[in-house]
């Protein structure tokens, strides 16, 4: 509980406006599951609690300070930050629900899914920009600089292995070998590049705009 307490008061204020916002969205849900008597779209409590687990572990690591002296439980951490990342951004491939155009709750949807989106989307840049911030201190600021595209392009994958193959980041811990061989052969199809391409572009283009929106 202590550790909890320590991480929300390091970045209060975006902590804050991130539970705020969470809480909005969930509360959009649960008035559609209200209306309509059905559980429908209720997957995003679990998509979004996802999205949160990299942000967290971003938090944990610059907090903990026995981290410092220790290489391999930072790569260890890492790694598994990597491997919940990509949750962040998947949340944008969930408007593939959205209702029939004609539907009565389509806008409602529709501003439904955006919320989700938005907060997951942000929750990755922020795991990002923490990401960064800790990993120079550790190697040189010009690796980190092709890196950080390198990871995006790493999402990007991740997505298609979620949205298309249907893989989560439980099944990597659970089917390793089977999950490293499938990611592997479908490398070799131009389609599994162009979208992991497109994606992590299209992150590392809205990542890059931190420079000129805000200062983080």
């Amino acid at each position: 509980m202590k550790t909890v307490l320590q991480l929300h008061a390091n970045k209060r204020k975006i902590n804050f406006a991130l539970l705020l916002f969470s809480c909005y969205s969930l509360g959009l849900l649960l008035i559609r599951a209200k209306i309509t008597n059905s559980i429908f779209l209720l997957f995003l409590i679990w998509n979004l609690f996802l999205a949160f687990i990299p942000y967290c572990i971003m938090l944990y690591i610059k907090t903990e300070l026995s981290f410092q002296n220790n290489k391999i439980k930072i790569i260890f951490y890492l790694l598994i930050w990597l491997l919940f990342l990509p949750n962040t951004f998947y949340i944008l491939t969930d408007f593939v629900h959205l209702s029939n155009f004609d539907s009565p709750l389509f806008w409602f949807d529709l501003l439904l899914l955006c919320s989700f989106s938005i907060i997951g989307f942000v929750l990755g840049l922020l795991s990002i920009f923490e990401f960064e911030e800790f990993i120079k201190i550790l190697i040189n600021p010009k690796i980190v600089r092709i890196l950080i595209p390198f990871i995006c392009i790493l999402c990007g994958f991740g997505i298609y292995l979620g949205r298309v193959k249907r893989y989560n980041s439980w099944d990597i811990l659970q089917h390793p070998f089977q999950v490293i061989f499938s990611s592997i052969k479908i490398l070799e199809s131009f389609e599994v590049v162009v979208f992991s391409i497109q994606f992590g572009l299209f992150i590392y283009i809205f990542y890059q705009l931190k420079h000129y929106l805000f200062t983080y």
